[in-house]
């Protein structure tokens, strides 16, 4: 089997990005993870989505041509200025241009994530592919401001932080004073986040069997609407399951089941390109495939939470959180990001050598 094949590609790659993950994460103080670090690289994010799943790594057309590393290095620096952007208009604008960072920043950075995932996968960016039908580029752009004017929107309306009242940072006019405690609705979109890549696992199995019978839903925006009934639902029945707030506290269930299960599927469609070697028909596929990401969630959660007990000995649990925080900021601010840049900028160079530089992994 060669280097650059599936799935040994998939394994040595994922050793690599989890290995220079948790060097990181290890390697600086837990505050600067939870401030600096969570917000600087969520930032990122949405620009580096666009580029990977909008853009299929082959807009700028300039950076797409160009070879390995320098293809990589380059995307990564458009994602980096994009970020450092965004980073800075947010904490001056949500966060007050408090420093560090604060909790109401990083929480709309954080929820503006599941909000570009569902313009690109599931509205597969409409409106602005039609309204920037021939501009590519302009089209990312547009719709990376949407998703946070889109997340802003949400945010106001139902994050509330008056359960941080006595916190130091706490300032009442940065508090939107929504409709819930802040941590729902961010585990909920999280949840959501789930809901769609088990979709992508099934190629969209169930949705499409509904449009194969109604062939107008096929089309934009009636796919999308379609389709988050069915997130909607995936996120519903992990709250049903989990007997969220009730029995499962909400931060434990934002990280041991959606920031754990998002991670194990980027695993799936990231590292391994989606699996290729599985062949099996839907459902089935897409069913193995998420009980494959489950345990890989399950074993990285529990790998990561054991190394952040010996280096830190962070305390679990309210008020403070600071394992589940540290464990969501390295499994998905810090590992997520040098997954997509490896896999997807970089082609997995130099794993993969001389197979085209714009194979649009």
């Amino acid at each position: 089997m060669k280097l650059s094949s599936q799935p040994l590609l998939g394994i040595i790659a994922s050793l690599l990005v989890v290995s220079a993950s948790l060097w990181i994460s290890v390697t600086l103080s837990p505050d600067a993870v939870l401030t600096w670090v969570s917000l600087i690289l969520v930032a990122m994010v949405p620009m580096q989505m666009v580029i990977g799943l909008a853009w299929r790594s082959q807009q700028p057309a300039f950076i797409a041509a160009l070879p390995q590393p320098i293809r990589g290095l380059a995307f990564t620096a458009l994602m980096s200025l994009a970020g450092g952007i965004v980073a800075f208009i947010a904490n001056a604008k949500v966060g007050g241009g408090m420093l560090p960072p604060t909790p109401f920043v990083n929480m709309f950075m954080i929820f503006a994530v599941p909000m570009t995932i569902s313009l690109i996968i599931v509205f597969q960016c409409w409106p602005f592919s039609v309204i920037f039908r021939d501009k590519p580029v302009a089209m990312g752009f547009a719709l990376v401001i949407a998703a946070y004017a889109l997340a802003w929107l949400v945010f106001e309306w139902l994050f509330n932080f008056s359960f941080l009242a006595h916190a130091p940072f706490y300032q009442a006019a940065l508090d939107p004073k929504g409709l819930f405690m802040a941590w729902l609705p961010l585990a909920a979109g999280l949840s959501c986040v789930v809901g769609v890549l088990c979709l992508v696992l099934l190629d969209f199995w169930p949705v499409k069997l509904i449009v194969n019978a109604v062939p107008a839903l096929a089309r934009q925006p009636w796919f999308g609407l379609l389709a988050t009934v069915f997130v909607a639902a995936i996120a519903k029945g992990l709250w049903w399951f989990f007997d969220v707030p009730h029995g499962m506290d909400v931060v434990a269930f934002l990280v041991q089941v959606n920031v754990a299960m998002v991670f194990g599927i980027f695993i799936v469609l990231v590292m391994f390109e989606g699996a290729p070697f599985i062949r099996l028909p839907q459902p089935i596929r897409g069913l193995v495939l998420i009980a494959v990401a489950a345990a890989l969630a399950v074993g990285l959660h529990a790998l990561y939470q054991a190394i952040a007990v010996q280096k830190f000995g962070l305390p679990r649990g309210a008020p403070t959180y600071a394992l589940e925080l540290w464990l969501a900021t390295s499994m998905l601010a810090i590992t997520f990001p040098l997954m997509v840049a490896f896999a997807s900028f970089f082609d997995f160079w130099p794993l993969r050598l001389g197979e085209g530089i714009s194979s649009g992994h």
